[in-house]
């Protein structure tokens, strides 16, 4: 009887055994097939086919509620299609059953900076720091939203603890040097711009340009003083008439999203007119657009006495992804008609925004530019178009930025007589 008792109890140890171990094998392979859907999942997802990611991780949610990642990705995808209530509901879901799920957090804080809310994101930086201190992504969050709040010197304080953390961190570093370089308030630039032409006659035209910029509170101040050269065929690299222009450019912040462009030039001398003033107001508007309207007026001294130019100016500018698109109007009332200049300048941004090659298009003149600042009322009265190309980058830790141009155009300096035009353009700034 003993041993009868003995053998059953050791057959049901073994029945017990085989059925966890089988019911092991089963939550195994379930895991293994929800990870496999998941990752299905996510190649939808980041291939742009959100909806139908987004079913296959409620179903995954059905059958096992606890898989928090794929709510996860729910509430990742409802915030790249701007869906941010839905969103948010989603990824609290995680939260209240698992307060300090890492992803949940970092998904939370990318999904109020999308939306706009950086209070809400610095929120929920300082709550996943409150759990996980040391953890670098928190930093770099956090970093990030406080440079973009204005909050300057509690951006240096996180950097400094990021690199004390790891003092090798690549986007600490980039992050320290950023700051560094936008608390610099002077930057001190060198421009030439240089034309060639040889119908009716050969010229050279060079423009010299030495500038001091200062950052301050409330915006950014600008003096400048330009040297003008026009060197006849026959003379040397200089003639004996260079002119001097002085100016002053201010940049006032009036809110977060408009400012103003103010100048004022005077020149002593025959090349440049004699007075210069332009003004001009911008507004940031949704979905990176920004929008200008000003004025530029020219009071030329000639022989004949003086002449007024009023030119009516106004922008539409809009980024998208890593391009900038521009499309810039100039309108010039003469006599009984209008004379109109139309720019149209795109760039694409390639490490950052001091990287970029650019194009322009234009056609008529330009009174911002080199040649359109010039005593010579009948500038404005021709037409021409012109084509160019750009190149900036920086140089010397990213205190050195260069900008070099190229363009070609056709002018017209008589009714129905054109000329060829080669232009070239250097700028050399350096932050103190």
């Amino acid at each position: 009887m003993t041993k009868l008792l003995s053998l059953l109890l050791v057959v049901s140890y073994v029945l017990v055994c085989s059925v966890n171990l089988n019911a092991q094998e089963i939550d195994t392979l379930q895991s293994k097939n929800f990870s496999d859907e998941f990752k299905e999942a996510q190649v939808l997802a980041f291939d742009g086919n959100r909806k139908e990611a987004r079913k296959r991780c409620y179903k995954i949610l059905r059958e096992q509620p606890n898989f928090h990642d794929a709510r996860i990705l729910i509430g990742r995808t409802f915030a790249w299609d701007k869906r941010y209530n839905e969103a948010r509901k989603e990824l609290q879901l995680v939260l209240d059953k698992d307060y300090d799920n890492k992803d949940a957090i970092s998904a939370f804080i990318d999904l109020e900076k999308w939306s706009g809310d950086l209070s809400k994101a610095l929120f929920y930086c300082e709550y996943g720091q409150s759990f996980y201190p040391r953890e670098e992504d928190f930093l770099i969050k956090k970093i990030k939203i406080q440079q973009e709040k204005g909050l300057d010197a509690k951006s240096l304080q996180t950097i400094n603890e990021l690199l004390e953390i790891n003092p090798g961190n690549e986007e600490g570093i980039k992050l320290f040097k950023a700051y560094k370089s936008a608390t610099r308030k002077y930057v001190l630039t060198v421009k030439h711009d240089f034309e060639h032409f040889e119908e009716p006659y050969v010229r050279r035209w060079h423009v010299s340009s030495f500038q001091v910029s200062r950052r301050n509170a409330w915006g950014s101040l600008i003096g400048k003083v330009n040297i003008g050269d026009l060197v006849k065929a026959g003379e040397g690299l200089w003639s004996n008439e260079i002119s001097k222009q002085f100016e002053i450019d201010a940049y006032p912040r009036i809110s977060a999203s408009n400012y103003m462009y103010l100048n004022y030039g005077y020149s002593p001398d025959n090349l440049f007119p004699e007075h210069r003033v332009g003004a001009e107001f911008y507004q940031k508007l949704p979905a990176k657009f920004e929008a200008s309207a000003g004025v530029r007026f020219l009071r030329f001294d000639g022989s004949d006495g003086h002449k007024n130019v009023h030119i009516y100016t106004g922008s539409v500018g809009k980024y998208y992804r890593n391009y900038w698109f521009s499309l810039r109007g100039y309108f010039t009332p003469k006599d009984s008609d209008v004379s109109r200049s139309v720019f149209f300048i795109t760039r694409r941004y390639l490490r950052d925004a001091k990287q970029y090659i650019g194009l322009e298009l234009g056609t008529g003149t330009s009174p911002d530019e080199a040649r359109g600042n010039v005593s010579n009322f009948d500038t404005y009265k021709y037409d021409s178009w012109k084509v160019r190309l750009g190149y900036q980058d920086q140089l010397i830790d990213k205190r050195l930025t260069y900008l070099l141009r190229v363009g070609y155009e056709r002018e017209e300096y008589e009714v129905s007589e054109k000329r060829r035009i080669l232009t070239f353009s250097v700028k050399l700034s350096y932050q103190l």
